[in-house]
């Protein structure tokens, strides 16, 4: 078949009406494409295409579709059984214990690969239903206890409550460091990396999952940050180093590389697809107001649900405010409460709420989880239908859109990569829901590279950074990384447990603070305080901080220039009574150049990316080396900096009201529920007794109601 052919019918699909004529041309040419192996996934996409369309397709060539849908994979896409061999054939494709849901070729030679006890990394589009044969192998009852690794909470809570729904009976789902799993019972352990490395009951693990593989190549700007990278690396080494059996999934790349030495796998890299693509292509220049213009005109033209990803979230609010001042939606009855609640507990003027306002839903990073899990619920619900989005929700997220708008070609402040671009574009159409999805790209898009996926936790390359290094016990380590940690260590006057338990600050900023430590009395004493730290012994932690672990630039955007300013700002977050006060205080103190709006998702990206993660590790790290100079000295250390650090994890809050969060429960309704309970108790026991009890709970605001009761929703009976 001839390109031109292809492209024939193809235009015949996307016309508005079609002649039998037309058919007949369109369901010979899909017939000999499917008969060569070469262009099956050409025949796929002008099945699906063809399905898209099937309202004005003949009676009479209903046969011959069910068979065109049966040469290319697509089982569940059948809609009738006409005899005893489709039977057999739609039989053989169920998928067990999911209830009569049907697996579609490639998701049956993935299941069966799995059952048949091999590791499988399978590299496919967006479309294809990774996720379903994860469903398939739990409902199977094989395995006793799994890991499911994915890389964000947010995705944490969508598998938790997806595993739930089906598989709460038979497997205790654990998702945060306090739930144990109780004795005897089968377990689904679902985390990121950086909970898997803290845990310390993983031991019998016998299968587990990494979701978004691709994050484990530690060169790549696509893990979210090398920490993350190292992180992930070491949690499959860690799971893997069990024997346990594994499935890496993530979109295509083109070759996985640094593990087939020692991890027998099999790797599938398929175009398999469920949908189909419409892609146009603008070419709008960077500048000015076209890109603007066009995302009015789309989102007015194409009523279906639509996604609009953007590079950061203040291009998320440019684009937001810019619709709301051309009216490109109007406001909702359906999410006038979550506005309305969004007014209540949050600054005004910040643009989440204005745009919720009008029927626009926006999630990105900054945005508090439990107002992200809103948001995706709303747009699946078609409550929503605009979401502006970020890196966040494109990155495995389930979400449904008919429509992608790629606004930016970057990812914050570097050019998005073809397999990035590749990755947001996927996120158009879905099976079962649009045969077709539409994809419009208003920058001009990057060129087709391969994707290579490096892995170096077993080979160690000579380029490995030395925290994964540290996080290898020495019998897993390579001569050369042996060689290379020796030199680090000969040249070090620090422990070597010391420099290992500090594997996220590099070496040289540990020698610099225990130089520091070391020559400084007064630094020294000012160190060596337990349990809460007074004004002057904060000041003095969060000096280190600012001078000695390269953070200026970093808090500078968080308008933080010095560690007495750090001290002052920890301390606001401590002492608020609330996030509002917080982010009003923030607001405040703004730059003159800085909008409202800014202030507070800037606020809101301190608390989240400084306080509760960076700010702790910096702070446990400089109890280490204080501990270990005054070891080395003679001297008397009592620093024991633990009761603060974990406080700043968790916002400094009660730690159930921080971590419902995740739960779906925002901070300040979490706050009310849990005002009469102490810190102590389990966190499982706070959630049973929120899910029975909450409803009771007086003056609740009807977005509250609503949030109870779908948090109640995704909850084990």
């Amino acid at each position: 078949m001839t390109v031109a052919e292809v492209q024939s019918a193809l235009d015949i699909l996307q016309a508005d009406d079609r002649s039998e004529a037309d058919w007949v041309h369109i369901l010979r040419l899909t017939a000999a494409l499917s008969n060569d192996r070469e262009t099956h996934d050409q025949a796929r996409e002008l099945v699906i295409r063809a399905l898209d369309k099937r309202r004005d397709l003949p009676l009479k060539f209903g046969q011959l579709m069910n068979s065109l849908i049966k040469s290319v994979g697509l089982i569940p896409y059948l809609s009738e059984v006409n005899d005893f061999a489709d039977a057999m054939l739609v039989g053989a494709h169920e998928a067990p214990g999911l209830d009569g849901r049907r697996f579609h070729s490639l998701q049956l030679n993935v299941y069966k690969q799995i059952i048949a006890g091999r590791s499988v990394v399978l590299s496919a589009t967006t479309s294809v239903g990774k996720s379903m044969i994860v469903d398939a192998v739990v409902a199977s009852n094989k395995f006793r206890q799994i890991v499911i690794i994915v890389p964000t909470i947010a995705l944490i809570d969508e598998t938790r409550k997806r595993l739930t729904n089906q598989f709460s009976e038979t497997y205790t789902i654990i998702t945060h460091a306090s739930q144990a799993v109780p004795a005897g019972r089968n377990a689904i352990f679902i985390l990121t990396q950086e909970r898997v490395l803290s845990r310390s009951d993983l031991q019998n693990i016998d299968f587990f999952v990494v979701d978004e593989f691709y994050k484990l190549d530690i060169r790549s700007n696509l893990a979210g940050g090398q920490d993350r990278a190292v992180d992930l690396n070491l949690a499959f080494h860690k799971l893997a180093s069990l024997d346990a059996q594994f499935y890496l999934i993530g979109p295509h790349v083109d070759a996985v590389r640094g593990i087939a030495g020692k991890y027998q796998h099999t790797f599938i890299p398929s175009k398999f697809s469920t949908v189909a693509l419409d892609v146009e292509y603008f070419n709008l220049p960077r500048d000015g107001e076209d890109r603007l213009s066009k995302v009015f005109e789309l989102i007015t033209v194409n009523t279906g649900p639509t996604l609009v990803y953007c590079q950061s979230p203040a291009k998320c609010a440019e684009v937001a405010q810019f619709l709301i001042e051309k009216g490109a939606a109007s406001p909702s009855p359906t999410t006038a409460d979550a506005a309305s609640w969004l007014e209540q507990e949050f600054p005004s003027e910040w643009v989440v709420t204005e745009a919720l306002k009008q029927g626009i839903g926006i999630h990105h990073g900054n945005v508090p989880r439990a107002i992200q899990q809103y948001m995706i619920r709303a747009f699946s619900e078609r409550k929503l239908s605009v979401i502006l989005c970020t890196s966040t929700l494109i990155e495995g997220i389930n979400t449904i859109a008919e429509n992608v708008i790629v606004y930016d070609r970057r990812v914050s402040t570097s050019n998005i990569d073809y397999f990035s671009y590749r990755n947001v574009a996927g996120r158009a159409g879905r099976m079962g829901e649009w045969f077709v999805g539409k994809v419009f790209v208003l920058e001009q898009p990057p060129e087709a590279v391969d994707m290579l996926v490096d892995i170096a936790v077993d080979e160690q390359p000579d380029d490995t950074p030395i925290s994964l290094l540290l996080g290898l016990a020495n019998e897993d380590l390579t001569p050369s990384s042996k060689t290379r940690l020796e030199v680090e260590f000969r040249n070090s006057e620090l422990e070597i447990a010391t420099i290992q338990e500090n594997r996220y600050i590099g070496i040289e900023i540990q020698e610099s603070i225990a130089r520091r430590i070391r020559s400084d009395m007064v630094y020294r004493n000012l160190l060596n305080w337990t349990h809460l730290p007074n004004s002057e012994e904060l000041i003095c932690a969060c000096e280190i901080i600012y001078q000695e672990m390269a953070m200026a630039s970093r808090l500078n955007g968080f308008q933080i220039h010095d560690g007495t300013q750090l001290a002052a700002v920890l301390t606001k977050v401590r002492l608020s009574s609330s996030l509002k006060e917080f982010l009003e205080d923030r607001v405040k103190h703004r730059r003159a150049e800085q909008s409202v709006s800014d202030a507070i998702d800037n606020g809101l990206r301190f608390l989240r990316s400084y306080v509760c993660f960076t700010f702790p590790r910096q702070l446990a790290a400089i109890e280490r080396i204080h501990r270990d100079v005054c070891s080395k000295l003679g001297k008397r250390s009592i620093a024991d900096y633990r009761y603060f650090v974990g406080q700043a994890e968790t916002m400094f809050l009660n730690s159930n009201v921080f971590f419902l969060d995740e739960f779906g429960i925002p901070v300040s309704l979490g706050r009310k529920l849990l005002r009469e309970s102490g810190s102590e108790e389990p966190l499982q026991e706070a959630i049973n007794r929120i899910v029975s009890t909450a409803l009771n709970t007086p003056n609740l605001h009807p977005f509250e109601v609503d949030i109870l009761n779908s948090v109640s929703a995704s909850m084990p009976r």
